[in-house]
């Protein structure tokens, strides 16, 4: 299936492992530009290695960066200050047993 992603550039956030690595990857396959992103460097490179080895098409972009607080956002539009398509896989949560989540969580 062609998509039409060549020349589009897409930030997945959380991309270095499940579904958003499979985001990440699906896209690349399509001939997007994919930022993959983690918190950390190891895990970032890490990822980008398994994406080159799987035969995507599109060009991949590293962001190292937390992107659940300010400084790491200011350094994703630092780097990259326009996409086109962004999904957001983060997702904040605290460990505990189900009958102690509330509405609120």
């Amino acid at each position: 299936m062609d998509l039409q992603l060549e020349g589009k550039r897409a930030l997945v956030s959380g991309s270095t492992a499940g579904i958003g690595f499979a985001i990440a990857e699906a896209l690349a396959k399509e001939g997007a530009s994919v930022i993959v992103n983690g918190r950390t460097e190891k895990r970032v490179s890490g990822a980008l290695k398994k994406l080159q080895d799987s035969g995507v098409r599109g060009q991949l972009q590293a962001l190292a960066a937390d992107l659940g607080n300010a400084d790491g956002v200011r350094r994703a539009i630092e780097l990259f200050s326009a996409v086109d398509i962004l999904v957001n896989n983060l997702g904040i949560f605290e460990v505990k047993p189900f009958q102690e989540i509330g509405d609120d969580d």
